[in-house]
């Protein structure tokens, strides 16, 4: 069974990001990339799920000074089901941005996006995790917001869907974490999801590398790895 929001007793932001057109008249796959929020609550039953829907490989992209009292942990994860990847994604750079405007009025994300662009070397870690894996990949931060939309749009972008759709495949974030209790401890300006801040981190993106590709080449990763993704994700 596809689903868009996958069903979790422990996770409410878990999505498929397949079902969406491309450019050159493909479609995404299900079953091969779910973006997600933590999986601190994740249940035997959620586990069995993840496996049943094809899930191989986890990446937990949380780092440890992002965000104050973020923990990295593998949280309730069976490792006898999932290989798990601990790949932290962040830059000191981003750090300072958030730190310095979480509270201002008006904060752009996006322009904190783009600082972690920087960090190619663990983008290509992470893009080789996913060119490697038997199955699909759950990918994850703290809200499946930031980071997660990031190597969202990065996957969506390299696969030709239209901006538009990566934009909408972002915003609908907030909808699902606004009532989760684990978020009412951050400031709103660090849980919505307006569609200016992923069309922000596009526009800077493209008009310094003109294409997703060429971004994710110059990361290190191999034209070889990048059609491996392409062809796992579109049909």
């Amino acid at each position: 069974m596809d689903f868009v929001r996958l069903p979790l007793e422990g996770g409410a932001n878990a999505r498929d990001i397949g079902g969406y057109p491309t450019k050159d008249n493909k479609v995404t796959k299900f079953h091969v990339f779910v973006r997600s929020s933590r999986l601190t609550d994740l249940t035997a039953k959620d586990n069995e799920l993840l496996r049943e829907y094809g899930i191989t490989d986890i990446i937990d992209l949380r780092g440890t000074t992002l965000i104050q009292d973020e923990f990295v942990s593998d949280d309730n994860i069976n490792k006898d089901y999932f290989n798990f990847h601990y790949i932290p994604l962040s830059t000191k750079r981003i750090e300072k941005y958030i730190k310095e405007n979480e509270y201002v009025d008006n904060f752009n994300f996006g322009i904190g996006y783009t600082y972690l662009l920087d960090n190619k070397i663990k983008i290509k870690e992470i893009f080789d995790v996913i060119a490697s894996s038997k199955g699909g990949v759950l990918f994850h931060c703290t809200a499946g917001k930031d980071r997660t939309g990031v190597v969202s749009a990065l996957i969506l972008g390299l696969c030709n869907v239209d901006r538009k759709d990566i934009i909408a495949n972002y915003e609908v974030t907030y909808t699902y974490i606004s009532d989760c209790e684990f978020m009412n401890t951050y400031p709103l300006n660090m849980q919505i999801s307006e569609p200016i801040f992923m069309n922000t981190f596009i526009q800077n993106l493209l008009e310094k590398y003109e294409s997703f590709e060429n971004y994710l080449l110059s990361c290190g990763i191999s034209k070889e790895n990048l059609n491996k993704i392409k062809n796992k994700l579109c049909k």
